[in-house]
């Protein structure tokens, strides 16, 4: 095994713009260091800007397929890769890294910048003393990156086969959460679940009646109710979020956005994992989980188990406005959660749509599940397949 600088395996290396553009709801997307997770770009929670600031934000370089981008600072170090059709510019502090082909892929230099080997460089210029830690450009360049004996490039081909599998399963699991949540939306919202005759409930004359509780009309023999009398609050956790280790195949939910795992659950079953400090989110999960002492658990009894994460995420919008409370660092206030009233279907509705629902949650579950065990395979095998005590076969 030999070492080469990153400089040396690129075609370009451009700094971003060193300017905050004005944000927009839609638009381009502008890649910032939080949609860099683990080699991947996250599309769920992307800022937006018009043509004209894209066209300025590109006149370095355009962002293009298999390119990589690497975070300068909060935090160093965190790589993603543009996608295939993927139109984009960069945000402050990220760098664009032009693969030189002719020397290795795209895919092999991005897992070898997600290895330990090139991790713990930038981990010592972080401990250089500076108020704010900053991975510079002439540091940059001089990275050292492994270069193994054998075909590298089918190293690079190996991980980014696990990394596809694990990107299908979301994109599946994506795929049957939407299909859940439409069939919420229509069931439960526009009052079309299927009547005696097997059609659409309202638009079929259905009829409807004034509930004084919710101030509107809900479909006949259905009620209302307070969110206190129809949720069961898990136990309180122990555990913070700083004393998981971030090993196993069990989900940790803290009330931040990232899911960590450990290897002891708390609660098993469908359940909500709520953040109680910051703002407003609400995850949901089918299987056993744990949580952090800063995350409110909660479920419910019954059918109305399977339609409890979508009311919460209905609400998500007013719950960050009206219940979370407090100067500084806003909290959740349960007690006015609690007092939340909601529709309540009859028994009949909950039954059809449990029986749909906890079909989809398994599969998700099996689906996240298996792609914790490839990223545990992943994680065991960067380090080895970097430091060249594994090889790729034909």
């Amino acid at each position: 095994m030999k070492f080469v600088t990153l400089e040396s395996l690129c075609s370009d290396i451009i700094d971003c713009p060193h300017s905050t553009p004005k944000w927009l709801d839609e638009g381009i997307p502008v890649i910032r260091n939080f949609n860099l997770i683990n080699g991947h770009i996250d599309t769920s929670n992307l800022s937006y800007v018009d043509e004209a600031t894209y066209l300025e934000r590109i006149k370095r370089a355009n962002p293009e397929e298999d390119d990589i981008i690497i975070s300068r600072e909060a935090p160093m170090g965190v790589v993603g890769m543009v996608p295939k059709g993927f139109k984009c510019c960069l945000g402050q502090r990220l760098v664009l890294l032009k693969v030189n082909r002719l020397k290795c892929s795209p895919q092999y230099l991005l897992y070898a910048l997600l290895s330990d080997v090139v991790q713990k460089q930038i981990n010592r210029i972080d401990l250089t003393g500076s108020i704010v830690s900053n991975l510079n450009i002439p540091d940059m360049k001089k990275l050292l990156i492994p270069i193994v004996d054998g075909d590298i490039n089918k190293i690079g081909e190996y991980l980014n086969f696990i990394d596809e599998n694990i990107s299908n399963n979301n994109k599946i699991a994506q795929q049957l959460e939407a299909m859940t949540k439409t069939i919420y939306d229509y069931w439960f919202l526009q009052f079309e679940f299927p009547n005696e005759e097997g059609k659409p409930y309202k638009s079929s004359g259905g009829k409807m009646v004034w509930n004084e509780e919710l101030q509107r009309d809900i479909p006949e023999g259905w009620g209302s109710a307070k969110l206190k009398d129809v949720i069961v609050e898990n136990p309180k956790s122990k555990i913070k979020v700083g004393d998981v280790k971030n090993i196993g195949e069990v989900p940790f939910f803290t009330s931040g956005a990232e899911i960590l795992s450990t290897n002891d659950s708390i609660v098993s079953g469908l359940n909500c994992y709520l953040n109680t400090g910051g703002n407003a989110d609400v995850k949901y999960y089918y299987g056993e989980a744990s949580y952090s002492t800063d995350t409110w658990c909660i479920t419910a009894e019954d059918g109305m188990k399977y339609i409890l994460p979508f009311i919460l995420d209905k609400i998500k919008p007013s719950m960050d406005k009206v219940f979370f409370q407090g100067t500084g660092l806003r909290h959740l206030q349960k007690n006015l959660l609690r007092e939340y009233s909601l529709c309540i279907p009859d028994n009949d509705v909950l039954k059809k749509f449990e029986k749909i629902a906890r079909d989809i949650f398994v599969q998700q579950h099996n689906l996240l599940a298996e792609n914790r065990k490839l990223e545990s395979l992943k994680e065991f095998l960067l380090p080895l397949l970097m430091n060249g005590q594994v090889t790729v076969g034909e």
